[in-house]
């Protein structure tokens, strides 16, 4: 197993990595997808004192003259030596990763809030939509009676012109035959009272 972490740890070691200026920073993170050894010195033939994972925080305390060894705490408060190109200045994927998991859930929180409303909205346009078309229907029953009630009242306006019309035409008729029968009626002669 020892064998193994070795191997791997020098394999590690051997990839080629951007190396990155911690110079001014108070700290720094191992790169993400490294597991990095510690070695108790500057340099690769220094014993190998610890290993740190990646992603993980540590604090530099000072820098080989070449610059090409970092020495570092973790947080552990372990001290050792790292190549300097296994550092960055920027929070790794890993310390980042309870941050945007929680920004993540918030995002998902909002979405389902969103989509309720969403939903909700969507019923009350449904319903309001249902309420138009009743209205609709109620103005056209309402137009509709509206037009019969019209065309009864004209129906009406009809009949009282025609009854008029009727009884003007009898009150005429029996005008003029009342006139006739009076003109055949013979008079009366008046009693002539003369004295003589």
């Amino acid at each position: 197993m020892r064998l193994l972490s070795f191997i791997f740890g020098l394999l590690v070691i051997s990839l080629p990595a951007s190396a990155q200026d911690t110079a001014d920073q108070p700290g720094a993170y191992v790169a993400d997808d490294l597991y990095v050894f510690m070695h108790s010195g500057p340099g690769r033939n220094y014993r190998i004192v610890g290993s740190i994972e990646a992603g993980l925080p540590v604090t530099i305390l000072g820098r080989s003259d070449d610059g090409s060894y970092t020495q570092i705490q973790d947080e552990e408060e372990r001290e050792g030596w790292i190549e300097t190109q296994f550092l960055i200045n920027t929070i790794s994927r890993r310390a980042q990763l309870p941050e945007l998991s929680q920004r993540v859930a918030e995002r998902d929180q909002q979405v389902s809030a969103l989509t309720a409303k969403q939903q909700k909205l969507q019923q009350q346009l449904v319903e309001a939509k249902q309420q138009i078309s009743e209205l609709e229907s109620d103005q056209a029953q309402a137009q509709q009676r509206i037009q019969q009630l019209t065309a009864q009242i004209q129906s009406q306006d009809n009949e009282e012109l025609y009854r008029m019309f009727t009884y003007g035409g009898i009150v005429a008729g029996a005008g003029v035959l009342l006139g006739i029968i009076v003109t055949f009626i013979p008079k009366r002669r008046r009693r002539n009272d003369t004295w003589m």
